[in-house]
């Protein structure tokens, strides 16, 4: 009997290890998600690079408590003009899309924010050329953090080899002033 139950523990454990190859080779090799975090924290100003235009300005809070999380946020400020905050990442080729989400705290009403995300693509040749890959409007209102999320087009050619990615702030006109404050930007590439 003893020997009978152990030939049946061999023969369904042979089984079970089949069956677990076989849904290997069916669903191929995992590939990883490609994620890039930032919070803001340590020197901002080494990751992130400022573009005013008009009266636009933009900088980091730097201990301040203004945060959504940690010590630290990035900010911008215009009234006749606007300004943005730009990040690049390196992701690897395979990369054909991604999404990605930053918070915003408006200080009033009717702000008017742009995201943008360029990458850097081939093209039919497989040189590689910056494209906008995206672009999204959004007005926010004053109140807590909000998040705001924007994606990529698929890559035409396939393969991303660099993402450049903007929030932009729009000055309200002549006594208007709008700022926002950045924190938690996240990007997930697959």
């Amino acid at each position: 009997m003893a020997l009978t139950v152990r030939k049946l523990s061999l023969r369904l454990g042979a089984v079970l290890l089949s069956a677990v190859a076989s849904l290997a080779l069916v669903t191929g090799p995992a590939y990883a998600d490609v994620v890039y975090d930032d919070s803001f924290e340590g020197n901002p100003a080494d990751r992130w690079g400022g573009i005013p235009w008009g009266d636009g300005s933009n900088g980091f809070d730097i201990g301040r408590g203004l945060a959504r999380t940690g010590a630290n946020n990035g900010w911008l400020l215009a009234e006749n003009g606007g300004s943005a905050l730009a990040h690049h990442e390196y992701f690897p080729n395979s990369a054909g899309q991604c999404a990605a989400q930053i918070y915003v705290k408006p200080s009033s009403n009717d702000t008017f924010m742009v995201l943008e995300v360029w990458g850097l693509d081939p093209n039919s040749s497989g040189v590689y050329e910056w494209r906008r890959r995206n672009y999204k409007e959004q007005r926010l209102n004053s109140g807590s953090y909000q998040a705001v999320g924007f994606g990529t087009t698929a890559s035409t050619f396939g393969g991303t080899r660099e993402l450049h990615y903007r929030v932009f702030l729009h000055g309200g006109g002549p006594g208007q002033l709008k700022m926002a404050r950045l924190d938690d930007f996240y990007a997930r590439c697959w």
